[in-house]
């Protein structure tokens, strides 16, 4: 395979039986280079016109997305404006996270234990893996910047990497994608990490996991800035959390694992929380059980109504189907 990887045509691809991928911002289709036709282990996407295997690894670009490259790559040595992309815009670039100073006494006291060893470097090589890895495909499947999952840790364990193992060393829970990584946080720091498998083909028992150990939340560095922020957002999964992020650049989220995963200590320096959960019944019945335990200590609570999700499950998807109401989500406030 050449540096520049392979090329199809759109004739190319409608032979290979595609169909509409996660989101429908891809889409799958059998690989005519390793000439699978049991499953549709290619994936297109969409937008920039990139194609993998993710069983024989062959990588390349749709001839569209070559012809549009060329065209614009001329135009911009010529000094005069760029060929209009063809396919739709992607999610506008988010500001930075703030940084403000930790004030000691905004951290709570918090029964975590530690974490185990060599915890921080083993998500530092998470991290330095998710940039052009099946990964990164998937996070922007769903509308996920990566530089916004860059700012917020999120990493790639490859197939086999994932580091659930037994007792005699092998792996455990492992997919053949691959798991997004993102890290449990506590007042205490990083605490674990959860894998989220890559792709919509994996079954529920393998899908969600989570290191052994204590659980924490995902994105805790609002709860501890100084002076804290007006209101923090709460959700119950961390797609659901960067989904808010990118559509309103608003950084003071959480995730907070489900909605089993609060630690009503940790909210002690909050004066509002917004609730983004699911809108199923679990998601609904969490939110409300969490809230009365708020309002007893005195907090303001306020939820998203269901209009703001525009019939979808839960933020991310309502994010990535394009059917997020921003206009409501600001009168929920």
């Amino acid at each position: 395979m050449s540096q520049k990887g392979e090329t199809l045509s759109e004739t190319d691809l409608g032979r290979l039986k595609p169909v509409r991928g996660e989101g429908g911002r891809s889409r799958r289709a059998f690989c005519p280079f390793h000439g699978s036709d049991q499953q549709r282990s290619l994936r297109v996407d969409s937008t920039s016109g990139r194609f993998q295997c993710f069983a024989c690894g062959v990588w390349g670009y749709m001839d569209w997305a070559r012809e549009d490259f060329s065209a614009n790559a001329k135009a911009a040595k010529l000094n005069v404006p760029s060929i209009a992309a063809r396919r739709p815009a992607t999610p506008r670039p988010v500001a930075p996270i703030p940084v403000a100073p930790i004030s000691a006494a905004l951290i709570p006291a918090a029964p975590i234990p530690a974490p185990p060893p060599g915890l921080d470097a083993l998500l530092a090589s998470y991290q330095a893996a998710l940039p052009g890895s099946p990964g990164a495909d998937y996070l922007e499947d769903r509308r996920i910047p990566l530089s916004l999952a860059v700012q917020l840790g999120v990493g790639y364990a490859a197939p086999g990497l994932w580091a659930h193992r037994s007792d005699s060393g092998q792996p455990l829970r492992d997919w053949k994608w691959g798991r997004l990584v993102f890290p449990h946080t506590a007042p205490s720091g990083l605490v674990n990490l959860y894998g989220r498998a890559v792709g919509s083909a994996a079954p529920k028992t393998l899908r969600h996991d989570h290191l052994p150990g204590a659980k924490g939340y995902f994105n805790f560095a609002p709860l501890l800035l100084a002076p804290p922020p007006l209101r923090v957002y709460v959700c119950e999964g961390p797609f659901d959390a960067l989904s808010l992020m990118a559509a309103t650049g608003d950084h003071n989220v959480i995730a907070i694992f489900g909605v089993n995963g609060w630690h009503p200590a940790w909210a002690a320096s909050l004066r509002e929380l917004v609730f983004a959960m699911d809108s199923d019944p679990a998601g609904q019945r969490g939110w409300r059980a969490i809230a009365r335990q708020l309002a007893i200590a005195g907090k303001r609570v306020r939820y998203l109504e269901p209009a703001v999700f525009g019939g979808a499950k839960d933020l991310n998807e309502a994010w990535v189907e394009n059917s997020l109401d921003l206009e409501n989500l600001q009168k929920s406030l």
